[in-house]
């Protein structure tokens, strides 16, 4: 063999054997004990921003009305035209005050909620 063909050689090996070893630490990187988080981390998430800043907190934290809910799909749901932007002070308005229930499926268990958009 020439010395041009030997030298790529080793760089490809070289190559393969730098992504697999990378392959192999990411996919169980989660396994090595610096990267797990301890039970007591867990629990002491800070968020970054505070509740208000999110988009229409207000309009999203409130009692949902005592009326009969619409049984929707997921295939309804996707069809309903997008509203336009809407300010973050807003209160709910049309479809936002409706009440519906959606029913979905996971592998065998069937479950069921009541929301309102």
């Amino acid at each position: 063999m020439s010395p041009q063909f030997e030298r790529l050689e080793q760089i490809c090996l070289t190559g393969f054997t730098i992504l697999l070893a990378l392959a192999i630490a990411s996919c169980s990187g989660q396994d090595y004990g610096f990267l797990q988080p301890t039970p007591k981390d867990l629990c002491k998430c800070l968020p970054i921003e505070p509740d208000i800043a999110d988009y229409r907190h207000l309009a999203k934290h409130v009692p949902i009305p005592n009326i009969a809910a619409q049984e929707v799909s997921v295939e309804i749901i996707l069809s309903w035209s997008q509203d336009p932007i809407i300010p973050p002070d807003a209160p709910r308005t049309g479809r936002e005050q409706e009440v519906v229930s959606y029913c979905e499926r996971i592998f065998t268990e069937r479950k069921c909620e009541r929301t309102r958009l």
